[in-house]
């Protein structure tokens, strides 16, 4: 599944877990019920088999403005690589304190070296792509 922009090129969700391994920053953005956005460092997502990103999230800012208004935007910019990225608009359909996924996401910050992070990180959130649009254009 392919999402258009505003330029006529597509990302396709296949080009994302390609991006998602490169070395690159994540930044997720969130909002609150009255509009004041906040802005966090975030690791890539797992992409899940119909299509979801599935975050980790901690007790902090970003996940109390999700709740409160559950679209976010997620950039993920590679400069290493001629700042390759994507900005990604999303929709929040699913928070889970445990589970499967829950625990694939706090191995995969074991994995990075985020041992104290992993063990602070007590959501799966789950998001909607509502649409994929490149970082130039």
């Amino acid at each position: 599944m392919a999402y258009m922009d505003t330029t006529k090129r597509n990302i396709t969700v296949e080009q994302l877990k390609e991006m998602f391994q490169e070395n690159g920053i994540g930044i997720m953005a969130s909002s609150d019920a009255d509009g004041w956005v906040n802005m966090a460092i975030y690791s890539p997502p797992i992409i899940t088999a119909e299509g979801l990103l599935v975050f980790g999230a901690t007790e902090r800012l970003t996940y109390k403005n999700i709740k409160e208004n559950p679209r976010a935007m997620f950039m993920f910019v590679c400069p290493d690589k001629g700042w390759k990225g994507a900005r990604i608009r999303l929709s929040l359909v699913k928070d889970e304190t445990s589970g499967p996924m829950l625990e694939k996401v706090r191995e995969r910050f074991k994995e990075m070296g985020y041992y104290y992070l992993a063990s602070e990180i007590c959501h799966a959130l789950y998001f909607k792509i509502e649409e994929i649009r490149p970082i130039k254009g």
